[in-house]
């Protein structure tokens, strides 16, 4: 059987140059020989064009979300309190069976946080699955967090 003739890529990429010199010329001299006032309402439309996608772009956030929760955590310290952490729920859906867990394998739950809450966390809340609670001069590092709606570890920065 008989091979299909291929086209010859080079000669197909010297045609597409071809094609995109002979609009440039054309949109060019289409240019020169413009009125003023073709010269002007072009001008017009192109800044409108430019500054509309100005606009879009600055727009858009910088990054998207650093974890799959939207989650923030700050550690809290010298508080009359003792240690607490700070974890705010920055998604638009409530965590559902939530687990905090600080190295060591001290745990804390809730049931539920709600979107966009914050919940302050003490460190005797948190204990072991043997029972020991986390000691007070602990100075957690990570926390990580484990809902049904996913999972993440940020890293503990003090306020």
């Amino acid at each position: 059987m008989k091979e299909p003739a291929r086209p010859d890529p080079l000669a197909a990429a010297h045609r597409v140059k071809d094609l995109a010199r002979d609009l440039a010329q054309e949109l060019a001299g289409g240019y020169r020989r413009s009125t003023r006032y073709m010269r002007l309402r072009a001008a017009v439309i192109g800044a409108w064009v430019l500054l509309s996608a100005g606009a879009i772009w600055a727009s858009c956030p910088a990054s998207g979300p650093t974890n799959g929760l939207d989650a923030e955590a700050q550690l809290l310290d010298g508080s009359i309190m003792g240690t607490q952490l700070l974890v705010k729920n920055g998604s638009d859906r409530h965590w559902t069976e939530v687990a905090f867990t600080l190295e060591g394998g001290f745990r804390c739950g809730r049931k539920t946080v709600r979107a966009g809450d914050k919940v302050v966390l003490s460190l005797a809340q948190f204990r072991r699955e043997d029972g020991a609670a986390a000691p007070q001069d602990l100075r957690p590092r990570t926390i990580t967090i484990e809902c049904e709606e996913g999972r993440a570890s940020l890293p503990l920065a003090a306020e």
